[in-house]
């Protein structure tokens, strides 16, 4: 799970009416999904933040096509409205009553991560993936030999469990997505072994950890 640069807000029509209630020290608008103005406002300036991916397990949820900066005029989204594999999440489950349209509480995950994993668990900052504290590899390993994440082996026992707790709760290693996940990336790992060209279009992380572990061996 890499870390997330939010600031960079381009549905710019959404992010003046959230702040207003924040000015107002307000509760926000009810949260009714689709029906929302700004609903897709805010599902495309995350999807273009996340790069099309999901924010917990970096599954590919939409093509680049959709999130090109080309696709927002006058701070709307202006494209159909897309088929993507995911949903909107609300990290912190419990500021929804009264905080529905927080940009700092939202992400775009996949929609089975959404409804079978996380729903509303209660959740630990320490694995919120757009803090400045977040550092993936300080935090988390990739097995290899069971293409799942770890806790990192360096941290207190206190901090393991903590971690610990947040992967299986993000569905980070969600038994299908262990298996899409062991899929690309072995094919990947093969294609880089014999010198092909290729490209990483999701799973960056586990990517990297791969490739540092083999040049550690």
């Amino acid at each position: 799970m890499r870390k997330l640069d939010k600031t960079r807000i381009i549905s710019t029509h959404y992010k003046r009416w959230e702040e207003e209630f924040e000015r107002l020290n307000q509760n926000h608008d009810t949260y009714d999904s689709s029906n929302n103005t700004h609903y897709l406002d805010v599902v495309m300036n995350l999807l273009h933040a996340q790069g099309g991916l999901c924010a917990y397990t970096e599954m590919r949820l939409c093509s680049l096509e959709l999130i090109d900066e080309q696709k927002w005029v006058n701070g709307k989204y202006v494209g159909h409205n897309p088929e993507t594999f995911g949903q909107l999440d609300h990290f912190d489950p419990e500021l929804k009553s009264e905080k529905a349209w927080l940009w700092d509480n939202f992400f775009y995950v996949c929609t089975d991560i959404n409804t079978k994993v996380k729903g509303k668990k209660e959740v630990d900052i320490i694995l919120k993936p757009d803090t400045k504290e977040y550092d993936v590899a300080y935090l988390m390993e990739y097995d290899i030999d069971s293409h799942i994440f770890i806790p990192h082996s360096n941290l207190d026992d206190n901090t393991q469990e903590r971690v610990k707790a947040m992967i299986l709760k993000l569905g980070i290693n969600f038994d299908p997505i262990i298996d899409l996940r062991r899929e690309y990336l072995v094919d990947k790992l093969t294609q880089k072994k014999f010198g092909l060209e290729f490209e990483i279009h999701q799973f960056h992380t586990a990517f990297s950890m791969c490739v540092y572990s083999e040049k550690s061996m």
